[in-house]
């Protein structure tokens, strides 16, 4: 995360069919802000994405991001918490803006509980990567603490559209972002998930192979340099639809920061309604319409029928470029440790050409 939001360039008409519900809780409206880095992000400014919040271990190590959607829960991704650590460690920021130089309306909760998807496997790449996290006391929605709207089964996020990655992830992969770390966004397309397939398709390692599952969303640029990156993890992909924001999707994998052909992967949060109205009976859904036609992804990745190359077969990792490390327990009692190991595929990598950074 780290350089530069270019603005839209597609006129988009977006038509809301029903209005976000309102959170009875504070009669608060869900998806609206107050106010009216990310791989080639930019600084976001106080009180724009006031539903981001940030996991740490013990309140000092940044691990992942999520998304507040009721008082007292928030969502992310499963493999924010490995089954090594214990939740006690955890504690979840609310309202922040730079997490080194706290306002004073930010809030810090603990954790009293996380339910993990049950068909996520702390695998890589593992379908269902998506957890609920309840915390210990529910927070009072201000201008910087307010929930995003969660969108209903039946919505659809066309290819070509414009979404937003928020988070305080590392700015290259092997680089934190600055003191005193801004929160970072990038608006990202939507790429359809037959185009995914075949980008991540383009000089697979025959050793690990990486699926797209059902459950997952694909955004960012075939070409690389602007994506979601290490410690991005859990966090929203945020899209405006009318005059409010709904989770698109959760931050879960990538292969690399930014690297060519392999675009960001998002759980799809319309596909677990079901599962989480489960466990939070009173959360309410907006069935909105997204009133734009797919863009066409034609030329995007290789033309497999007539065997012609695609627009970016050209941009090719490496050889030997480093795949995404598995999970490891804490060293002893080091949460540092923990915290620069331990996260899964956007979280974790070991080296990355910064040619493509460039």
């Amino acid at each position: 995360m780290g350089r530069l939001l270019g603005p839209g360039r597609l006129f988009v008409g977006l038509l809301l069919a029903c209005v976000a519900e309102k959170t009875s809780a504070q009669n608060v409206l869900c998806g609206v802000p107050a106010l009216g880095r990310i791989l080639g992000g930019t600084d976001a400014q106080r009180g724009q994405w006031p539903w981001q919040v940030g996991l740490s271990i013990h309140s000092k190590h940044h691990v992942c991001g999520g998304t507040l959607i009721t008082p007292e829960w928030v969502i992310t991704a499963a493999h924010c918490f490995p089954s090594v650590n214990k939740i006690e460690i955890y504690d979840v920021t609310l309202g922040a803006f730079q997490l080194k130089n706290p306002a004073g309306d930010m809030v810090v909760r603990q954790v009293e509980r996380v339910i993990k998807h049950p068909d996520y496997t702390e695998d890589d790449g593992s379908k269902g990567d998506i957890a609920l996290v309840k915390l210990k006391q529910p927070v009072t929605y201000s201008r910087t603490i307010r929930p995003i709207c969660l969108p209903a089964s039946s919505v659809n996020f066309p290819a070509g559209m414009k979404c937003t990655i928020t988070g305080w992830g590392n700015v290259l992969t092997l680089t934190s972002l600055p003191p005193p770390m801004t929160l970072q966004q990038l608006e990202v397309p939507i790429i359809g998930t037959d185009t995914c397939r075949c980008l991540y398709g383009l000089n697979p390692d025959p050793e690990d192979p990486q699926i797209i599952h059902n459950d997952m969303l694909c955004a960012g640029h075939a070409e690389g340099k602007k994506d979601a990156c290490q410690g991005d993890s859990g966090g929203p992909l945020s899209c405006r639809v009318g005059n409010s924001w709904l989770l698109a999707g959760v931050v879960s994998w990538g292969d690399a920061c930014g690297a060519p052909n392999r675009p960001g992967v998002y759980i799809r949060t319309s596909i677990y309604t079901d599962w989480i109205k489960e466990n939070i009976p009173q959360m309410e859904f907006s069935q909105a319409t997204v009133d734009m036609k797919p863009v066409s992804e034609e030329g995007l990745c290789s033309n497999a029928t007539a065997g012609q190359p695609g627009r970016y077969d050209e941009m090719q990792p490496p050889a030997g470029w480093p795949r995404p490390i598995t999970p490891k327990p804490p060293s002893g009692n080091s949460a540092t440790s923990w915290a620069c190991t331990a996260s899964l595929p956007l979280l974790s990598l070991l080296l990355l050409s910064l040619c493509y950074l460039l």
